[in-house]
Order: structure tokens, then sequence, then C-alpha cells
């Protein structure tokens, strides 16, 4: 199944949950999620499938003045 990571595809071997995904990414935290361009709230993680060709955007936040 392939889906795209901040502009980068990714294969993955099956369907899965999105905070399977993050596990396996460990991303630094904090950060957003966005799934073609939906913001996903981090209570939502557990019961949002990730799905062939899904675009998923990691945002980190961006402090300075």
């Amino acid at each position: 199944m392939n889906i795209f990571i901040n502009q980068l595809q990714k294969e993955l071997s099956r369907s899965m949950h999105l905070d399977e995904l993050l596990d396996q990414l460990q991303p630094k935290k904090p950060f957003a999620i966005s799934i073609n361009s939906q913001f996903i709230a981090k209570a939502h993680y557990s019961a949002t499938m990730v799905h062939e060709n899904d675009s998923i955007e990691i945002i980190s936040p961006v402090t300075g003045g």
C-alpha cells in the first residue's frame, strides 16, 4: 500500500490506524497531523485508518520572532 508522508512516497505492508503508523515513524513531538488536507485531532488517531494514496502531513510548530 502506497502513501505519501510530507510529499515523500512510503510503502506500507498492510493497512493500519494512524496511531500505529506514528508508532513506526516516531515523529519528534510536538506535531500535528493532516490527512488529505484534513486536520486529525489526537483523540482520533486510533480510529483513523490510513488508506492507499493518502497524503499525510506531519507538521511541527515553528517558533521565533
